[in-house]
């Protein structure tokens, strides 16, 4: 039995020693980009973009242009609840504070009260009775 597995032994290391080296194949890392932005196949620039269309969920049925006058009234409304906001903030931080108040603009009521080192700002919605509640610091110039 040693003997058997002797030879097999020496025989398996003179195979491996007298066998032809074997030569090794490789070939070149190439680097190909698939995005055509940065220098892929121009004809992968379909594929890619149904891609991101499908992943797109962005609706933008919502956002239609406005014609002038909508855009108008728009303008208007912004100038119309930035003076408010100027006089409210007026109210509350100008030269003669009130201690409360209440404002009421469209479909908005606005009142306010300081309280000690704050001030709480309620702004009601009349149509659907939601409100939104802002506590705000008194700074101290």
């Amino acid at each position: 039995m040693k003997y058997s597995y002797l030879r097999t032994v020496a025989l398996g290391l003179g195979l491996t020693l007298g066998w032809p080296p074997a030569t090794a194949g490789a070939q070149d890392l190439i680097y190909r980009p698939i995005n055509p932005s940065f220098g892929g196949d121009p004809f992968n620039s379909s594929h890619l973009l149904s891609l991101a269309e499908q992943q797109n969920d962005f609706d933008d049925r919502r956002f239609t242009p406005l014609d002038p006058q909508q855009q108008f009234a728009a303008s208007l409304e912004r100038r119309i609840l930035s003076r408010t906001s100027q006089e409210i903030t007026e109210r509350i931080f100008g030269e003669d504070p009130q201690q409360s108040g209440e404002f009421e603009v469209g479909d908005q009521q606005i009142s306010f009260e300081q309280v000690g080192d704050q001030v709480d700002i309620t702004l009601l919605d009349l149509e659907t009775g939601a409100t939104t509640s802002l506590t705000v610091p008194t700074p101290r110039f």
